[in-house]
Order: structure tokens, then sequence, then C-alpha cells
């Protein structure tokens, strides 16, 4: 695998990830990220939503750092395990988001729908090859 495109990807990954935390950490902006989204399409707005966003957004800053980490070949083995939590994390994401919300008859348009899933999707593209399980950084 083309290592530069490998190093592009997970710096691109990262920034989207601490972008979203931080987004998701400011209940003052109009827009809160993709984890506030998600949220109050399950559960509606509140305090529970709050929380849960916070939550989320913290993970996801930490998984970027981690996530930038693996760039620079740590042998941590909390590095992996972090990943394989937020890799499973993102999933349910995924499914949450991508799939049950437009079932449930939240639709965007198709064109929203495949930008919205193809972003996800890259996401976890780049999260499962940092790691060494399932990634080419062994």
């Amino acid at each position: 695998m083309n290592r530069l495109g490998l190093f592009l990807l997970n710096i691109a990954v990262a920034l989207y990830l601490f972008a979203n935390g931080i987004l998701g950490l400011n209940n003052k902006w109009t827009n809160r990220g993709n984890f506030y989204e998600m949220l109050t399409t399950i559960f509606g707005r509140g305090n529970f939503t709050n929380v849960l966003t916070i939550v989320l957004s913290v993970c996801a800053i930490v998984a970027g750092v981690f996530l930038l980490l693996t760039l620079f070949r740590n042998n941590l083995a909390l590095t992996e395990l972090i990943l394989l939590v937020f890799i499973i994390l993102w999933v349910i994401y995924i499914i949450l988001v991508d799939i049950i919300s437009p079932l449930s008859g939240n639709s965007k348009g198709f064109l929203v729908y495949l930008t919205q899933l193809s972003s996800h999707l890259l996401v976890l593209g780049a999260l499962l090859s940092s790691t060494k399980r399932f990634g080419f950084l062994a």
C-alpha cells in the first residue's frame, strides 16, 4: 500500500474526528457535529443527549490522537484497544445514522445520503487500516 496515501488518509480522518469532537463539546454553536445530530435523531433533545454527545466527542478526540500515534509506529497495546473500541463505536454510529435513521423516514435526499455514507465509510476504513489486526501497518 502506498505509504503517502495511508499517511494522508490517517491525518484527514484524525482531523475529521478532532473537528467533530470539538463541535460536539461546544453547546453554544448551532452546528454541534455529527454526534449531536445522531443522538437527537435517536433520543431527541435534552440533557441525556447532551451528555452522550460530550462522551462521544471526547472519544472522537482521543481516537484522533491515537490514530495520529499509529503513524509514528508506537507499540502501545493501549492504542490498539482504544482504536478497536472506537471502531466498534463507529460501526454502531454507521448503523444508527446511515441505516436505521433513513429507514425511519429521516431522509435528506439520495446524493446527500451517499455523501454522508461515504464519509462515514472513509473514517471506518482509515480506523481499520491503522490497526495491526485489520490494517496494513503490521
